[in-house]
């Protein structure tokens, strides 16, 4: 038999876990936007240490969940006994909220630094060429390259 109690205290823990989860990957973001390239290397060990409490929530709740361990979270809440029912109700919409969260953030983290990926790549592909009059333009590496050769 499914202890409810247990698990609405596990679920109680494991929102405040995916709670601190958000409140890095906000500051992830920050690091992303200010360009602080080190202290975003740096975090990539907490950001480790968040994945892999989360994979040893994920394994106690099914140790939890036992024969239930198949149904979804929203399942499990709606055909809980009323007096739990609402609890994981709630429970339930706050883990949602927080996964999202997280998702959405890491997207534009991901975003962010694909875009920056993208001048660097193509600021990279141009040179500043001399005419030999003072005057400098700017050319293509292929271009620049063919014409030093010539």
């Amino acid at each position: 038999m499914l202890d409810y109690n247990k698990l609405i205290v596990f679920f109680d823990e494991y929102i405040s876990h995916y709670k601190d989860f958000l409140s890095f990957e906000y500051s992830k973001v920050d690091m992303i936007n200010k360009g602080e390239i080190e202290k975003l290397s740096n975090s990539l060990s907490t950001e480790q240490a968040f994945i892999m409490k989360t994979n040893t929530y994920e394994t106690k709740r099914l140790k939890l969940m036992g024969e239930k361990s198949g149904e979804s979270f929203s399942e499990l809440a709606e055909n809980a006994p009323e007096e739990f029912r609402d609890r994981l109700i709630e429970q339930h919409k706050q883990m949602s909220e927080l996964v999202f969260g997280i998702k959405e953030l890491n997207d534009m983290a991901n975003e962010i630094v694909t875009e920056r990926l993208r001048k660097i790549n193509s600021r990279a592909a141009e040179l500043d060429v001399y005419d030999g009059k003072g005057s400098v333009k700017r050319e293509p590496t292929v271009k620049a390259a063919i014409s030093k050769n010539a």
